[in-house]
């Protein structure tokens, strides 16, 4: 059985020449799923798309090392009706 991993990097180079098959790119090596320059609203934005970058690399089937980017527009919340 195999268990897919997905590795969060801010120097994603590494993980990859390695042969990481999923690689999310990340900020900083200080910070890597976020920014503290940032306000709270953006830095947390900006965590949240790391983190559904990881989630997506984790469902995708690779055969070989891939690079994850975070996407570049923030996360759209769902509206549900009540």
């Amino acid at each position: 059985m195999n268990i897919p991993v997905a590795q969060i990097s801010a120097v994603p180079m590494i993980p990859l020449s390695v042969g990481a098959h999923r690689v999310v790119q990340g900020v900083s090596v200080e910070h890597v799923c976020g920014e503290p320059e940032l306000s709270v609203e953006r830095d947390h934005d900006l965590m949240m798309r790391i983190t559904q970058a990881a989630l997506t690399a984790l469902g995708t089937k690779v055969d070989k090392p891939t690079l994850f980017e975070p996407q570049d527009e923030p996360m759209k919340e769902a509206v549900h009706a009540s």
